[in-house]
Parts: structure tokens; C-alpha cells; sequence
């Protein structure tokens, strides 16, 4: 199909298990990056769909600002938790494809991206429908039901990696981790970043209220309360910040299973006056908050890429995160990193820049800089030529 002015349009479905519409919060990181990439496409003229599941609410048939949503049933949604036991939701999910009344949903498609590992894609290569792999981090065992269930997740990934061998990835070091754990031949495997809207991301949403609020020293993290993002690290970091400069402001936005966890480890180190917990705000808002802070902070050990540095840097806030890459890779020079799981020195480098305020300016505008190299409609269009070779490859 073509445009009026002679440009291809691609029909391309989105298989995922995970979308943020009508709810967000399940799977943050996969639900972001989904976002990230179909909205832009539509933007820019294809024909995108999403089939999903129920995991995140909503009817059979939706729209997400014009992009048309169907979703089916898999064991989660019709047992709740029993129904996702080593990942039986994500095979039922795949399975409930094949279905002739759900086929019809991307039988026609020039493409298939699916981002979570899911069950009978072999379907798809005996229908020649070209299919993509997305991959964002390599997720390594940490506890008991960790070591139970995610062997038989990466099996999963593992076949489907193998099976299709078109792997889009965000980040050199997702790319490593592709090749480490999967064995994946580097020529199979395609890192794209995922684009900002710098549009709507940026310096203009300061906000002169937040600042009389919460002061002349405002720290920012937004993101989810998991173990990985090492959140009760940045509350041992204040403990010292306070100590130097005691009108110090720390403010937390997201959820997650260790939220009320991390409330009560804020309260026993006495940081009732300095933090504040905010859960999920409205993205209004949430813009306020990135343009309006002095210093976001990602204490993470694992990302599979870090976009909400980037949200944070087109906001023309300065950023620090641990010296591990891709985060690292994503600042560029235009923040600073500790030592990482170090707390110490995550505090010494937060007192750092808030004692030298001519040097947070200079890095305030080296981020801005930095973050326009990812405006999505660069990004958006290296996906789609992408997607183009995959599919001249494919007939």
C-alpha cells in the first residue's frame, strides 16, 4: 500500500501481552518501550494494531489515539495469579493466536513485532509473516521463585530468538547480553534506541510552585519500586546529602511490590522532612516534576536501557546513575555516575553538583543537547527502515 506522496505504508501488528491502555503498571519497562515505538509509527502514517491480553483492563475492542486494540484471553486473565505459574499466560496467549476469529486480527499484515517472549510463534514462519523480536534486558535470577521460573522464560525467549532470528534491541549492552546468554549471531540482532519527545519533554514545564514547595535542592526519581532500581540506596545516599545541605528534597513517583517497604526504610532513617512518595501522577504533572527538579536520580544496578534519563535530560534536568552501561552510555558526558551500589558515593556526587551550581548549568544544557539526538522521528524512521529490510528480505 502506498501514500499519496509514494511512500510505502506498513501494516504492522504489535503481538504483546502488555500495553498501557487502559492501566498502566504491570510490566513498566515492556509497557514504556511498546508505547515508545507504535505511537510514532502510527504518527507517521502506518497502519499499527496491538493484540494483547486483558492484563492491563479494558474491552475486546479499543483505541489508543487512533490505533485500533484487540485483545484475548490467556490463563491469567480467566485465574488470576494461578493462571501465570511458569508463565503458562504467555504460552495461552500464543496459542489463543492461532484461533481462526483472532487470526483475522494480523493475518494481513506486512509485519509481526512481538516484544515478550510468547508460545507457538512457529505459526507465523508456516504463514511467512516476517516476524521481529524485541529484547530490552537479560533478567538474572535473584531469588527462589526467580530461580523456579525464569529457566523456563529464557527457553522461551531462547526458541523464539532462534526461530526468527530478527532481533530488535535498544542498547549495545542488550545486544552483548543477546549474544552472552542466547548465543544469538550478531548479525541477527539490530539496536535502535528508543526516541523522546522532545516536544513534550522539555524546559518549559518548570514549574515555579514545585520549586516553592520543595526548595532550591530538588532530587528526582520516577520509575517503578523493584529491587533492581535500588531505591533504598538513594535513601541511605540522603541520609548523608541532609547532613550538608538539610533543606534537601528527595521526591519518588511510581509503584511497586517494595513501595511501602521503601516508605518505611525513608521513615527510620528519619527522612520524613526530605522525601516524599508520590505513586503514579498524572503526566501533566509529571513533566512539572522533570523540568522543575535540579538533579534525577537513577540508583539502578540493571537497565536495559534507561529512558527515563532521557526524559529527564530533554527536560533540561542533569542526571546521575550508576557507572554501568547502557545508562552511562545515555548520559554521554552530560551527567555523573557513582561507583555502583555504592552509596557513598552516589551522595558525594548529588552534594557535588548541588554545591556548584555553574557546573549544574553547564550540564544542564549539555543534556538538552544530548537528549535531541534521540528525537523520536529520527528514531522512529531508522525503526521503519529497518522494518523494510526485514520485510525485502522475507518475500
Amino acid at each position: 500500500m502506498f501514500s499519496k506522496d509514494n511512500k510505502a505504508i506498513l501494516k504492522i501488528a504489535v503481538i504483546t501481552p502488555v500495553f498501557p491502555y487502559p492501566k498502566s503498571g504491570v510490566l513498566p519497562g515492556v509497557e514504556s518501550y511498546v508505547k515508545s515505538f507504535t505511537l510514532p509509527l502510527k504518527i507517521l502514517g502506518h497502519n499499527v494494531r496491538i493484540i494483547t491480553t486483558y492484563w492491563n483492563g479494558g474491552t475486546k475492542f479499543d483505541y489508543y489515539k487512533g490505533i485500533p486494540i484487540f485483545r484475548i484471553f490467556d490463563t491469567k486473565a480467566l485465574f488470576g495469579k494461578l493462571g501465570s505459574i511458569f508463565y503458562l499466560n504467555n504460552i495461552t496467549f500464543g496459542l489463543n493466536l492461532l484461533l481462526k476469529k483472532h487470526f483475522r486480527f494480523f493475518n494481513d499484515s506486512d509485519l509481526l513485532i512481538i516484544p515478550l517472549a510468547i508460545g507457538f510463534t512457529n505459526f507465523f514462519k508456516i504463514k511467512k509473516i516476517p516476524v521481529i523480536s524485541t529484547f530490552l534486558h537479560y533478567d538474572s535470577e535473584k531469588s527462589l521463585i526467580d530461580y523456579l521460573t525464569l529457566p523456563f522464560y529464557h527457553f522461551l525467549e531462547k526458541k523464539q530468538f532462534n526461530r526468527h532470528r530478527k532481533i530488535l534491541t535498544i542498547s549495545n549492552s542488550s545486544r552483548i547480553d543477546l549474544m552472552r546468554f542466547y548465543g544469538i549471531n550478531k548479525k541477527n540482532i539490530k539496536v535502535i534506541p528508543i526516541g523522546i519527545d522532545i516536544e513534550k519533554f522539555n524546559p518549559s514545564n518548570f514549574s515555579k510552585e514545585i520549586k516553592e514547595k520543595y526548595g532550591n535542592n530538588l532530587l528526582l526519581y520516577v520509575g517503578p519500586f523493584l529491587k533492581r532500581k535500588r531505591i533504598p540506596l538513594l535513601l541511605e545516599a540522603m541520609t548523608n546529602i541532609i547532613k550538608v545541605i538539610p533543606d534537601a528534597h528527595l521526591v519518588l513517583i511510581g509503584k511497586g511490590l517494595l513501595l511501602e517497604e521503601c516508605i518505611k526504610l525513608s521513615n527510620s532513617l528519619g527522612l520524613q522532612q526530605n522525601t516524599s512518595f508520590l505513586g503514579f501522577i498524572e503526566i501533566k504533572l509529571l513533566l512539572k516534576f522533570y523540568a522543575s527538579s535540579d538533579i534525577f536520580v537513577l540508583p539502578s544496578e540493571l537497565e536495559g536501557f534507561g529512558q527515563v534519563l532521557l526524559e529527564a535530560m530533554a527536560s533540561g534536568t542533569p542526571c546521575i546513575c550508576a557507572n554501568k552501561k547502557p545508562m552511562s552510555e545515555i548520559l554521554g558526558g552530560t551527567g555523573e555516575t557513582f561507583k555502583i551500589n555504592d552509596s557513598n558515593d552516589l551522595a558525594d556526587k548529588i552534594l557535588d553538583l548541588l554545591s556548584n551550581r555553574e557546573k549544574l548549568e553547564k550540564l544542564r544544557d549539555k543534556a538538552i543537547k544530548r537528549a535531541q539526538r534521540f528525537e523520536w522521528v529520527r528514531i522512529a524512521q531508522d525503526n521503519i527502515n529497518y522494518f523494510k529490510e526485514v520485510i525485502q528480505n522475507n518475500t
